[in-house]
């Protein structure tokens, strides 16, 4: 049984860097108010900084979501990294990396629930935020211990990402403490990324002039 995960919005504190202090403020604007309405300006005031300052930090909207999902990152590989020969399951090190970036997603989760409604409606938005998220992915894949090189780790990158983006599904309507239901359908997404994954794998050990192999217990 998974063990309940708690979370706790970061909150601004006294004496905090520039730049902590305007990516707080720009969290609770567009936890209030919309990606839409966000501005530099109002970030800025919020954070206290002279608007010369904030866009000394961010050159522009964009820029300020760079930042957040950058330190979500950050937050998911502080957690440590798994080494490419670990004894995990390849499916439980994803399960566990990508279960880190939904706890990044809940700490900051009224303006990420936002984002993630919002950001299909800004077409250059939502282009540099998949960008961004393909980056996130391939950092994530290292962190499971995997590959992100090459054909091989753009199909897993791709791959990933699709069983990422079930599981966020799940998360906007998952108001539990445990994520119990973002749990359950990751896991879900990734048992049949798995399956999909051996099938291919079978498939192409059996090709002619391919020499077959077993498939990997691990």
């Amino acid at each position: 049984m998974a063990k309940a995960r708690s979370h706790r919005n970061p909150g601004r504190r006294r004496g905090a860097k520039p730049e902590d202090r305007a990516i707080q403020a720009a969290l609770e604007l567009i936890a209030e108010d919309g990606w839409r309405s966000f501005s530099l300006d109002a970030m800025a005031k919020r954070a206290g900084l002279a608007p010369d300052a904030a866009r000394e930090l961010f050159a522009s909207r964009n820029a300020v979501l760079d930042a957040v999902f950058r330190r979500m990152d950050e937050a998911v590989a502080a957690e440590g990294t798994y080494a490419p020969d670990d004894s995990n399951p390849v499916r439980d090190r994803l399960f566990d990396v990508l279960m880190r970036r939904f706890d990044a997603l809940n700490a900051r989760r009224a303006a990420m629930v936002r984002l993630t409604r919002e950001l299909p409606f800004d077409p250059p938005s939502a282009a540099r935020a998949a960008c961004r998220l393909a980056r996130s992915l391939r950092e994530a894949l290292r962190t499971a211990g995997l590959s992100a090189r090459g054909p091989l780790g753009a199909a897993q990158t791709k791959g990933l990402g699709f069983v990422y983006l079930y599981a966020v599904r799940a998360w906007l309507a998952d108001d539990s403490a445990d994520l119990s239901a973002t749990m359950a359908a990751l896991d879900k997404g990734l048992r049949a990324a798995e399956t999909l994954m051996a099938a291919f794998a079978g498939l192409t050990a059996k090709a002619p002039g391919r020499p077959g192999r077993e498939p990997s217990q691990a």
